[in-house]
């Protein structure tokens, strides 16, 4: 059985360490450039089965090419991630090149993903499946994988679903946000009252991260808690939020109530700034129950 279907972007991140952004006249030295697992689901399905929970992957097809390869390999070694929906296509694996600046704050290039082939998600393909991890970074195939998991019963767990007027919203059992975003896209809003909005339109939770700052979590009876982050040293922020995903994927599986997953989600995306790449080196269990053991978990603001 697989408890988690993890549906979205499939592919390889090429991070380049620089002093500084390049600009008009302005070459800068890169300090160091390595190749990792990437593309927001795989960077969630990949902690999960370090972690040795069963999840199957899917989502866009990967080039019969060098990098799609290195990518087949490189997710080979974990035995609980479920490779039988990954398809092999005539398209150049999709990949991103990302440019980290000393801070961990990062530029990004993205290459090939809207042109590559979809996997369509079926009911039978969500088989035995308690979760779906959803990102929305795609077409129409990301909203009808909802429609397929609320047809099935399956609950979903969706990224960066901050409009209000988006169809995939009432169909988001727990929407994972980014603060940053939703002050980039609604300038002047605050992310709590924008959580609210959303969760009187989805009817489920709302979780909001907002870098180093407590992380808000609306539940589904609209009470609300806050849990802070530790302060961790930054080498690249890529794919923290989807560290904080696989987080709390990790405890629902486990059958943890919301505090306790959130706080495990808190601890894995600060664990994972850390290090360089997104997905290729997971916090093990150990770390990350050692990190969320220490949390704090407050009803108030202060």
């Amino acid at each position: 059985m697989n408890q988690i279907v993890v549906y979205g972007e499939i592919g390889v991140d090429n991070a380049i360490q620089v002093p500084e952004l390049p600009a008009p006249e302005l070459a800068v030295f890169p300090t160091s450039d390595s190749y990792h697992i990437g593309g927001a689901a795989t960077n969630v399905a990949v902690a999960l089965a370090a972690w040795d929970v069963p999840v199957r992957l899917a989502g866009n097809a990967i080039g019969d090419d060098d990098l799609g390869r290195k990518l087949r390999g490189w997710l080979a070694r974990y035995p609980a991630l479920d490779l039988a929906l990954l398809e092999t296509a005539d398209h150049p694996t999709p990949f991103c090149r990302i440019l980290v600046l000393p801070s961990g704050e990062r530029a990004i290039l993205v290459y090939g993903y809207p042109q590559t082939r979809k996997t369509a998600l079926t009911a039978a393909r969500l088989a035995g499946a308690r979760y779906l991890a959803l990102d929305l970074y795609g077409g129409p195939e990301r909203l009808e994988a909802a429609r397929q998991a609320r047809a099935a019963g399956v609950q979903t767990v969706v990224g960066d679903v901050v409009w209000p007027d988006h169809p995939a919203l009432p169909l988001t059992d727990i929407a994972t946000n980014s603060a940053a975003y939703i002050r980039h896209e609604f300038v002047g809003r605050d992310p709590v009252a924008h959580a609210h909005a959303l969760q009187q339109i989805s009817g489920g939770v709302v979780i909001t991260t907002d870098g180093p700052h407590p992380v808000h979590v609306l539940d589904r009876a609209g009470q609300q808690f806050w849990v802070r982050p530790p302060s961790v040293p930054v080498v690249d922020a890529t794919g923290a939020g989807d560290a904080f995903k696989a987080g709390l994927l990790y405890g629902l599986a486990q059958g943890w109530d919301m505090p306790r997953a959130v706080a495990w989600g808190v601890a894995a995306g600060a664990l994972k700034v850390g290090r360089l790449g997104a997905g290729s080196e997971p916090a093990s269990v150990v770390e990350v129950e050692a990190l969320a053991r220490g949390l704090t978990i407050t009803t108030a603001l202060e």
